[in-house]
C-alpha cells in the first residue's frame, strides 16, 4: 500500500485528536517512518525521531521473551510449575499457586487477582516489593480455567527471570535484549530517562481536552509488565522484525531459538470478551493471520502489529490517551490491507433476556462495575479503584448496555476515553444470576447482589 503516514500523523495532531506520535512502517524490503506534534505539550516540544514514547504492555512481549531465554537454555520448562523456581513465592491462595505453571504466566491464565497496584512510593517500589505484595493476592478463577488479562504474572514471569538469571530485570533486558539488538533509543531504567529525549503522556479530561499527565509512570514495581519501558519506533521495530524472523535481529544477532518464536506466536488461550481476541505467549493474536500487542498508561498509547505470513510490521507509539484516534485514518486500512478483512461492529439484538440477572457488582483488584437494569433495559457504569489516571477518577455517569450475542453486550466506554467496550457475562450460581463478567480482557468477579 502507497501511503502519506505523515499526512495522517499531522493531520490527528493539528486535529487535536493525539499530542504526539512516532511510526515505523516495515513492508519487507524498506523502513518508513514518521513523527508528528509535541512531544511535551506544556513547553511545545515536538517529537523527533529520536523521541522515546512509552511502549506500555508492549514490554510484555520483551519479558516473554526473557521467559523464553530461560526455556532455551535448559533452566525452566513452560509446564513447570511456578513454585518449583520460586519456593518462597506466596499468595492469598496457596492451593491455587501450586497449579500455576511459567506458560501461565504470560499467557494470562494464571487467575491471580493482581491487575494494577497502589503506588507505595519510590522505596518501595521495587519489582521484589511487588512479589511481596502478592501474599494478599486472591484468585479471580482457578488456574488454567479462564483467561483473564493479568499484569501481576507477567511480573512474577520477570522476577523469576531475574532469580535465575542473578541480574535485576532492567540489566537482563538491557544486556539480552537491547544490547543485543543494538536498540540504543530504549530504556527500562527510569534513571536513564535524562540521557533522552523523553514524551509526557496526555490524559482527556472532563471536557474532552488533552491535558498533561501529572503521573509519567505507573509504580515502578511492575515493570516487566510495562510501566517504565520507553523507546523509539525505530527500535520496537527492530525488536519486531527479531520476533518475526525467527528471534534473529536485522543485524544477524539471535535473541532467541526460531522454536521458542515460534510457540510464542501460537494460540494457547481465548478471552471472553473480546471474542475475536486470541492469547500466544506475550503475543495477542487477531483474525487473518495478526500478531498484535498494545500498551496504556496515564497519557499514553501504542500499539504494535505484526503479519508473519507477509513479513510486514508496523508500530504506532503516542502520548495520547485517545485510543482510537488513529483506528480509522490508519490502523484499520492497514490491517484490511493486510488481511482483505474488514472491521464491524456487531449487529444489536433485542433484549429478550431477563435483565436483572446480570445486576450487580464486578471486580477485580483494580476495576469495579455497577450493573443494573431499569425497565427492561441494562446500564453499565465503571470505576477505577486505583490512583493513577487522574481524570479516571470519580463518578462517570451509566451507559447503557446493548445485546450482540447470548449474554454478551457493547456499550460505549465505562470509563472515559476507552472507546466501544465488548462485554460478557459467564457462570451462573443456582438462581440464575451470572457470577462474572469479561471487560477489557479482564475477569470481573460479582461481589454483591
Amino acid at each position: 500500500m502507497t501511503t502519506d503516514f505523515a499526512a495522517l500523523l499531522g493531520d490527528a495532531a493539528r486535529d487535536d485528536e493525539i499530542t504526539g506520535a512516532s511510526f515505523a512502517y516495515w513492508g519487507g524490503q524498506r523502513l518508513e517512518t514518521a513523527v508528528a506534534g509535541l512531544r511535551n505539550s506544556v513547553t511545545r516540544d515536538p517529537v523527533t525521531p529520536d523521541t522515546l514514547m512509552h511502549i506500555g504492555s508492549i514490554t510484555k512481549l520483551f519479558n516473554t521473551v526473557l521467559l523464553m531465554q530461560l526455556v532455551d537454555d535448559g533452566l525452566i520448562s513452560l509446564d513447570d510449575p511456578v513454585v518449583r523456581h520460586l519456593p518462597d513465592l506466596k499468595l492469598g491462595d496457596m492451593e491455587a499457586l501450586q497449579q500455576i505453571t511459567c506458560r501461565m504466566l504470560v499467557n494470562h491464565t494464571s487467575g491471580i487477582d493482581g491487575d494494577m497496584p497502589d503506588d507505595h512510593g519510590p522505596d518501595q517500589e521495587r519489582i521484589v516489593d511487588a512479589i511481596d505484595r502478592c501474599s494478599s493476592m486472591g484468585q479471580l478463577h482457578v488456574p488454567g480455567q479462564a483467561t483473564s488479562y493479568s499484569n501481576i504474572g507477567t511480573v512474577i514471569a520477570g522476577y523469576l527471570s531475574q532469580r535465575l538469571r542473578g541480574m535485576s530485570w532492567y540489566s537482563l533486558v538491557k544486556r539480552r535484549l537491547f544490547e543485543p539488538l543494538e536498540m540504543t533509543y530504549s530504556l527500562v531504567d527510569v534513571s536513564e530517562a535524562p540521557r533522552f529525549r523523553v514524551s509526557i503522556g496526555d490524559q482527556v479530561d472532563a471536557a474532552g481536552k488533552l491535558v498533561q499527565s501529572g503521573k509519567p509512570f505507573l509504580p515502578l514495581s511492575f515493570a516487566p509488565c510495562g510501566t517504565t519501558a520507553m523507546m523509539t519506533a525505530s527500535d520496537l521495530m527492530i525488536f519486531a522484525r527479531a520476533l518475526l524472523n525467527n528471534g534473529e535481529g536485522p543485524n544477524g544477532r539471535r535473541i532467541l531459538s526460531a522454536k521458542a518464536a515460534a510457540q510464542m506466536a501460537q494460540e494457547t488461550a481465548t478471552f471472553a470478551a473480546p471474542e475475536s481476541l486470541r492469547v500466544g505467549l506475550g503475543w495477542m493474536l487477531l483474525p487473518g493471520g495478526v500478531l498484535t500487542h498494545s500498551g496504556g498508561g496515564p497519557g499514553v498509547w501504542s500499539s504494535l502489529y505484526a503479519h508473519p505470513a507477509s513479513g510486514r510490521i508496523f508500530v504506532i507509539l503516542t502520548n495520547s490517551a485517545r485510543l482510537n484516534a488513529l483506528k480509522a485514518s490508519l490502523i484499520d486500512p492497514i490491517l484490511r490491507d493486510w488481511t482483505g478483512l474488514t472491521s464491524t461492529l456487531p449487529s444489536r439484538l433485542p433484549m429478550t433476556a431477563d435483565t436483572s440477572r446480570y445486576g450487580g457488582w464486578y471486580e477485580n483488584s483494580a476495576f469495579r462495575v455497577e450493573i443494573f437494569s431499569e425497565n427492561g433495559r441494562l446500564f453499565g457504569r465503571g470505576a477505577l479503584k486505583v490512583d493513577h489516571y487522574e481524570t479516571m477518577a470519580g463518578e462517570h455517569p451509566a451507559v447503557e448496555l446493548h445485546r450482540i450475542g447470548e449474554d454478551r453486550f457493547e456499550a460505549s466506554s465505562l470509563l472515559p476515553g476507552l472507546g466501544t467496550d465488548e462485554i460478557a457475562f459467564v457462570g451462573t450460581d443456582v438462581e440464575g444470576r451470572m457470577q462474572a463478567m469479561s471487560w477489557l480482557a479482564r475477569l470481573l468477579v460479582r461481589r454483591g447482589a
